[in-house]
């Protein structure tokens, strides 16, 4: 072997250690990364316990819920919404005998 392919061959062991830290170190950040989302947050709970949290919230459970208070708010509005009417109707009545009253007098 001549001293031109020693020179070559280490040259190309040197390039390949390069490329394989290269890519050793890209992985390690990628995982470390992806650990971080899917790993542990500051309150110690995991993805899977967060991601629980929030589909608790997604259907009715009894009460607590996003939907359970989202449907009472329905419910109040749509007894609020008869009231008015109801109060609509009343004042409407009240007002027409007042005009009527108010027409006889004159």
């Amino acid at each position: 072997m001549n001293p031109a392919d020693g020179v070559i061959m280490a040259g190309a062991v040197v390039a390949a250690l390069t490329a394989i830290s290269i890519f050793g170190l890209k992985t390690y950040r990628i995982l470390k990364r992806i650990d971080s989302v899917l790993g542990v947050d500051r309150q110690g709970r995991t993805i899977s316990e967060r991601l629980d949290r929030v589909e608790n919230q997604l259907f009715p459970n009894g009460g607590s819920s996003l939907t359970d208070k989202i449907n009472r708010i329905e419910q109040e509005q749509k007894e609020l919404k008869g009231n008015m009417a109801a109060f609509e109707r009343i004042l409407n009545a009240i007002l027409r005998r007042e005009s009527e009253r108010t027409e006889r007098a004159s």
